[in-house]
């Protein structure tokens, strides 16, 4: 039997709903954008002093049609805009204010931004915004989703009101300088990603609700303890709060978290000991305890590494690790007596009490602050007193490289004996190393040679840098307007281009924040033969404030840096190696690592440029070696050793040269000249460290502390002796520059309050 007509009408009346409701979602995301939103983003570009990425507004009859890049994109529905995200060039530098004239207005631009009540997605980065964050008006952006108002120079506390956008997912203010507090986030429960990194906040540690992803606080003001809350967060798979100054214990079921894959607590005053039955979760890649005052044995899934999981504990007090302080710097008298962990859930890691026993908190606290006062200071008389009657006497631990255990049969171990050949399996622990600290760059691609030939001029000779036979560097700007550098090298004739694309591919993931980044290349085969690549042209991002030399020597030029800036940019520098011999296994050593190669950006952090490349293979015989694709001829002979198994030692003996310029202002160009200021400055530790501000550079003089620099003209020393295996390891270097800072920090401080104290008096 047919089929009445009648039963074909709730189907083709169905059908006809969806094609109107199809055609007006056409229609709407086809509308184009009002005139006031329009003239919105107009004003936008005025008050934020007409970047040049958003030049593209003024042209352009439909902001909305305009194609997306990284550095600017504009998306639109129903007329009105609903992400703008744009990508500037005005780093953050010691003149915060000069990006933006000083009519600028922070509460002008986000009330602009409040006539596009549509937006979902606002990020602002490297554009220079000052000023307090309008709380109040951004909180009329009900929709938004994503805020992204990193790399600027925001100051003051993060806005209560913030916690009121029910609607946010992610919240980035990295590299600002916010100085206040930080409201309770709890209540935004679609909140992924919270990133507050590199600014002055504090001390509570944030409020989160339990949607959180990914957590970032490093380098901040962050006291007290560790919120056992922080053990809740089901979804955690990032946490990166290193370089505050967290207390207490660590609560170890943190470790736990099925979903973590990265945790950072390093650089913070983490006591205690981890408990033996400390369980780590199946996911965890990455664990960094390093420099706190951790004591007792390490729990057994945080012996040492493996292919799953890396692990950095240097710097604590750990019983059979290495690179560890004595027991008695993490235990100092008071200190001694740590107390348990606090009970219960809550965020703020302990109970409310009665007045009595917050007064017996404080006094118990002062108790102790004051008798590790005493005990520091004795230490240090008692210190100076033992240098200047022991000359011999080496205050700097002995290096686990420098010292290698020996094996049964009396030889020494190689250091290289557990490292094996980073393979496709492993290439996800590049990865892993490389997002640790990615910075705001664009994301990495394969460039066009007709857009490098745009970006160079047709590589005309105005934008050449430098030249050899064999590589070429260019100025250049791409389409967007983005500065880049183009080096151009030859390739070896074994190699195809289909060889390169795996090699290509870990290239890509080498991003830190102290390296300059590799964001494209580009394959040009041989006109003649096209399965022959000729040449790879590498795109970097464009440091432009000058190398670490031009800041130490060409004062007419640029500020010259004082001792703190120094060490900081040494400090910088030691990261970026350590980056570089740990990002793969064997790790990436026989770097060019002079001080020229040692760039500044406007923030004055310091960045490796034209770091090694190596391709790793196997011998016939199964020996490991690791060879460049590329026939670039170094010629950086120091009077070193120059072979691979050594290549990480090699690297410390350069960095020493840069150690002993930024201590004396003056370059060594001979090993004659280098051995006498090498013998000049082992007399001045030995004999008298008063004379260190004669050795030292002029420039830097009543801005060091002699302890601080001391420290340094040690580490120096080390890493140039001239037989390798006595020199440190990069995390023995880190961990005493890292040293010689908190003692100039200090110093720093009580220089402040002598000032103070007197001008009261």
């Amino acid at each position: 039997m047919a089929p009445s007509s009648s039963s074909h009408k709730p189907a083709a009346l169905l059908l006809l709903v969806l094609l109107l409701c199809t055609t007006i979602a056409t229609l709407a995301a086809a509308q184009p954008l009002a005139s006031s939103q329009a003239k919105a983003l107009l004003r936008v570009r005025r008050l934020l002093l007409f970047p040049p990425v958003l030049d593209a507004l003024r042209a352009a009859p439909d902001p909305c049609a305009l194609p997306p890049t990284p550095a600017l994109t504009v998306a639109c529905e129903g007329g009105q805009v609903t992400a703008l995200s744009v990508l500037g060039d005005r780093d953050p530098d010691a003149a915060w204010r000069a990006a933006l004239p000083s009519s600028f207005s922070s509460e002008a631009l986000f009330t602009t931004l409040t006539r596009l009540p549509a937006l979902a997605r606002l990020s602002l980065v490297r554009l220079g915004v000052w000023g307090p964050l309008p709380g109040a008006k951004l909180r009329r952006l009900q929709a938004l989703q994503v805020l992204n108002l990193s790399s600027n120079y925001l100051h003051g506390a993060v806005p209560g009101d913030l916690s009121r956008m029910y609607s946010l997912q992610s919240l980035v203010l990295s590299n600002n300088w916010l100085n206040g507090t930080v409201p309770s986030l709890s209540g935004l429960q679609f909140l992924e990603e919270l990133d507050l990194a590199h600014n002055r906040l504090g001390p509570a540690f944030p409020e989160v609700g339990k949607a959180v992803v990914r957590l970032v606080l490093a380098d901040n003001n962050f006291t007290g303890k560790i919120p056992a809350g922080v053990s809740s967060l089901g979804q955690l798979q990032f946490m990166d709060v290193s370089g505050n100054r967290l207390q207490g214990w660590i609560p170890s079921s943190i470790f736990a978290l099925p979903a973590l894959r990265y945790i950072n607590l390093s650089r913070n005053r983490l006591a205690g000991q981890l408990p033996a039955s400390t369980a780590c979760s199946d996911a965890l890649e990455f664990v960094d305890v390093s420099a706190n005052l951790l004591t007792g044995v390490r729990p057994a899934c945080m012996r040492g590494n493996s292919s799953a999981r890396t692990v950095l504990d240097a710097g604590n007090c750990f019983a059979g690790g290495k690179q560890q302080r004595p027991s008695t710097y993490c235990n100092p008298g008071a200190l001694a007596a740590v107390l348990p962990p606090p009970q219960g859930n809550g965020w703020g890691g302990q109970e409310k009490g009665k007045g009595g026993e917050v007064g017996m908190v404080l006094a118990i606290a002062g108790s102790v602050v004051g008798g590790a006062l005493l005990i520091v200071l004795v230490m240090v008389v008692v210190l100076r007193t033992a240098r200047r009657q022991h000359p011999d006497l080496n205050v700097l631990p002995n290096s686990a490289v420098a010292t290698p255990a020996k094996k049964a049969d009396g030889r020494k171990a190689s250091a290289k004996a557990t490292q094996k050949i980073i393979t496709p399996v492993d290439k996800r622990h590049a990865s892993q190393a490389a997002r640790v600290n990615t910075l705001e760059v664009p994301g990495y691609r394969v460039y066009t040679l007709e857009e490098l030939q745009e970006a160079t001029n047709n590589f005309s000779s105005t934008n050449l840098i430098k030249s050899s036979p064999l590589a070429q560097h260019y100025n250049s700007q791409l389409q967007d307007g983005s500065r880049v550098l183009v080096r151009c090298l030859r390739l070896k004739p074994k190699y195809s281009p289909q060889s390169l694309v795996q090699y290509m591919e870990i290239i890509s993931k080498l991003r830190h924040r102290h390296l300059v980044s590799i964001i494209g290349h580009c394959i040009a085969n041989d006109g003649e033969n096209p399965n022959i690549a000729s040449s790879v042209y590498l795109i970097s991002e464009c440091v432009s404030n000058g190398s670490l030399r031009s800041h130490l020597t060409e004062w007419r030029k640029r500020e010259m840096l004082k001792w703190p800036q120094r060490v900081s940019a040494s400090i910088g520098v030691a990261r970026g190696i350590q980056f570089l011999h740990n990002v793969t296994a064997p790790g990436i050593v026989l770097n060019d690592l002079n001080i020229e190669n040692v760039l500044l950006d406007k923030t004055l952090t310091s960045k490796i440029n034209e770091f090694s490349l190596p391709m790793i293979s196997t011998s016939k015989n199964g020996k490991i070696f690791s060879e460049t694709p590329f026939a670039v001829h170094e010629d950086n002979d120091t009077g070193s050793a120059h072979n691979a198994e050594q290549g990480d030692k090699e690297d410390i003996y350069q960095f020493g040269l840069i150690l002993l310029e930024v201590i004396t202002g003056k370059p060594t160009k001979s090993q004659s000249q280098l051995q006498s200021l090498k013998t000049q400055l082992s007399e001045v530790l030995n004999e008298d460290l008063d004379r260190l501000k004669d050795v030292a550079d002029p420039t830097i003089r009543g801005t060091f502390a002699v302890d601080s620099l001391s420290t340094v003209v040690e580490i120096a020393l080390n890493c140039t002796a001239s037989n390798p295996s006595n020199r440190p390891s990069i995390d023995d270097v880190l961990w005493n520059l890292q040293y010689s800072m908190q003692v100039q920090d200090g110093w720093a401080s009580s220089e402040s309050l002598s000032l103070s104290t007197k001008s009261q008096a």
